[in-house]
């Protein structure tokens, strides 16, 4: 094949580094937040102490990864930034939650932000980064918080201003609890909210070829696995978790307080009860039938379809949740007067069960496809990357994933069954030799493993990728084909987008090392550009371990692109026939806020 080309995510030097901390150097930043939003009672734990690495920021705050920037953009006036390290700051553990002081805003912004960026960092092995747009938007790879950007009933990642902006709108009448009718409300303090959209940002830096909605499962894909994160992350809190289980009738996890997301932004309209979003829970035995309108349906609005993969994963950990507890529950039951002591227990049980959760859904993005991702791929992803960790798997998540998604109607092509075997991403076609110069032992690290390599090592490792993966007799293997014209086709040079090394703790205390790399290839048919390629995982050794693909030269998949394009707003048929498409009003498009309790 002719030479390829390196990805300008890649062939940018800009890099968010985190700050490493030095001996001297306090241990973490203590910051008060809102665990949900103003709407929330205190005696549902209401407010929480958050801990952070620590890392010297200034006034805003602005830190190594994140920049707050409380612009207002119809005026252009910036709010006075907090300065975290000034001392009574500092010793008050931030300032008191508020909903009249925007300088509240900012360090909640900040801090919620950096704990979803740490979140992410903990369950990849790896630093994370962002997008090749922002990358090539801003000095240092930074993304900028804007917590009061605009009256509007929205907020959103901008990919193309490398920013988060977060909106305010005044409730109506019927709006209840502490939000008083026609007072602002603003998603900025919003727990949820800020999740929601770092996980935007953290996807799009991950996979950014994934915002291009060549299927209905694209953009339910975004909107779900954002609402995942943040919906999981809430369980750190223990008050939290603690209230909602005395909620319980069952002390099972399908109290509102664990389940409904954007209470107080969901409220400020309608009828002044429904949260923004809540899950369907529809917990039964593994083959009960889901109601009908619950069930996946191409045809649904994304934010609806993107539910049905939040309440396939939260009834799979409801399931487990279950399951673990069973013999605490038998425990109690022989022990009149526990109750307070099982709920202790069952509080640590469901927190430790959710971080465990959101590593895999996290993970899972990391075996996923470069381009064109769908919900049955996505469980393939969560099945590999579980298995990689935890290969013997002894409380069968992986079983429980399985069948909630497929109870939902999720379904799986290209496998025969839905066996464990059979879901596993797979390696080549047949044997391939390890590709020299990516095995740990040839590789240059600057600090460790998870860290960024310098850019002259980055490119040196992409190059080895690229000439490997375009080989005459292996480009077939990584869904490329020759670039040139053929029977009408266009096609471009093979593109090496990113080249990874993680570095991760199993639960056995196993060190697990790996590559996770991107190659991808356009081809035009008359009006339109298609993708095509292959996320390829290698091992230690340098060895091709897994290569999931979505072949440039497969037409029937371009051929349901063109279906769905034909019945899709005019932004996303943009990003397949333009040269030069803007991801940011795709990603507006995906976030268009939609009423509904489904949503």
């Amino acid at each position: 094949m002719a030479p390829f080309n390196l990805g300008s995510g890649l062939l940018q030097n800009a890099r968010p580094e985190p700050y490493r901390r030095k001996l001297d150097d306090p241990v973490q930043r203590v910051l008060r937040v809102y665990t949900q939003d103003p709407g929330t009672s205190k005696a549902d734990g209401a407010i929480a102490e958050m801990e952070l690495p620590w890392e010297p920021v200034g006034p805003g705050p602005t830190g190594s990864v994140f920049v707050v920037r409380d612009i207002h953009k119809p005026t252009g006036d910036v709010w006075a930034p907090i300065d975290l390290d000034e001392f009574r700051v500092t010793v008050d553990k931030g300032l008191a939650p508020s909903t009249t002081n925007p300088r509240f805003a900012q360090q909640m912004t900040y801090a919620v932000a950096m704990s979803t960026y740490e979140r992410f960092r903990m369950a990849l092995g790896r630093l994370p980064e962002f997008s090749p747009a922002v990358l090539r938007k801003t000095e240092r790879g930074r993304i900028e918080i804007r917590p009061h950007w605009d009256h509007e009933d929205n907020a959103y990642y901008e990919p193309d201003e490398a920013a988060l902006c977060f909106g305010y709108v005044k409730s109506t009448a019927r709006s209840l609890g502490t939000t008083q009718p026609g007072a602002y409300v603003f998603t900025c303090l919003s727990h949820d909210v800020i999740a929601h959209e770092t996980s935007h940002a953290m996807l799009d830096g991950m996979r950014p070829h994934l915002m291009r909605p060549s299927n209905p499962d694209v953009a339910a894909f975004h909107e779900g696995l954002a609402d995942l994160v943040a919906l999981l992350m809430r369980f750190r809190y223990r008050d939290v978790v603690r209230r909602g289980l005395e909620e319980s009738k069952d002390q099972t996890l399908d109290a509102p307080l664990l389940t409904d997301m954007a209470k107080q932004w969901g409220r400020t309209d309608g009828d002044g009860r429904a949260p923004l979003r809540e899950v369907l829970y529809r917990q039964g035995p593994a083959d009960a039938p889901v109601p009908r309108e619950d069930r996946y349906n191409p045809k649904k609005e994304h934010h609806d379809l993107g539910a049905v993969l939040v309440a396939a994963v939260f009834e799979a950990m409801s399931r487990i949740f279950k399951s673990k507890t069973r013999t605490l529950r038998k425990i109690a039951e022989q022990s009149p007067g526990s109750r307070d002591h099982l709920i202790d227990l069952l509080t640590t049980a469901a927190r430790d069960l959710a971080g465990q959760f959101l590593n895999i859904v996290i993970r899972a993005i990391d075996y996923c496809p470069p381009v064109d991702i769908t919900f049955g791929e996505f469980l393939r992803a969560l099945v590999t990357a579980d298995w990689v960790t935890v290969p013997a798997d002894p409380y069968q998540y992986r079983e429980a994933l399985v069948m909630a998604f497929r109870r939902y109607g999720i379904t799986v092509p290209g496998v025969p069954d839905l066996s464990e075997e059979a879901l596993l991403w797979k390696g080549p076609e047949r044997p391939l030799p390890p590709i020299q110069g990516l095995s740990f032992a040839d590789l240059r690290h600057r600090f460790e493993p998870g860290w960024f390599a310098d850019q002259e090592e980055r490119i040196e490792r992409a190059n080895a990728l690229g000439r490997y993966v375009t080989s005459d007799d292996r480009h077939k293997h990584f869904g490329l084909v020759p670039p040139g014209r053929s029977g009408g086709v266009l096609y471009d040079e093979p593109v090496v987008e990113s080249i990874r090394t993680l570095r991760r703790l199993t639960p056995d205390d196993d060190l697990d090392f790996h590559i996770v790399a991107e190659v991808t290839q356009r081809a035009k048919k008359e009006r339109r550009w298609y993708l095509g390629g292959s996320t390829v995982v290698l091992d230690a050794d340098g060895q091709v371990r897994f290569v999931i693909g979505k072949g440039i030269g497969k037409w029937d998949r371009h051929k349901r692109t063109d279906a769905f394009l034909e019945r899709s707003a005019a932004e996303y048929r943009q990003a397949f026939e333009q040269e030069e498409w803007s991801p940011a009003a795709v990603i507006r498009r995906f976030h268009a806020r939609k009423r509904s309790k489904k949503t």
